[in-house]
C-alpha cells in the first residue's frame, strides 16, 4: 500500500468532520479548512491508488 493511500484515509477523515461542524454550527471557520483537507486527501488518494 502506497504512502500516499495511507495519509489520504485521516485526510478525508478529518475533512468530512470539519464539514460536518460547518453544517452543524454554520461557522465559516470550519468551511475552509474542511474543504482544504478534503481537497487534499482526495489528491493523495488518487496520487495513491494511481502509483500502486
Amino acid at each position: 500500500m502506497s504512502t500516499f493511500a495511507i495519509i489520504a484515509v485521516p485526510l478525508l477523515a478529518i475533512g468530512l468532520v470539519l464539514l460536518a461542524l460547518f453544517y452543524k454550527k454554520k461557522d465559516k471557520n470550519y468551511l475552509i479548512p474542511g474543504l482544504v483537507l478534503f481537497a487534499a486527501g482526495l489528491v493523495n488518494a488518487v496520487i495513491g491508488l494511481s502509483a500502486g
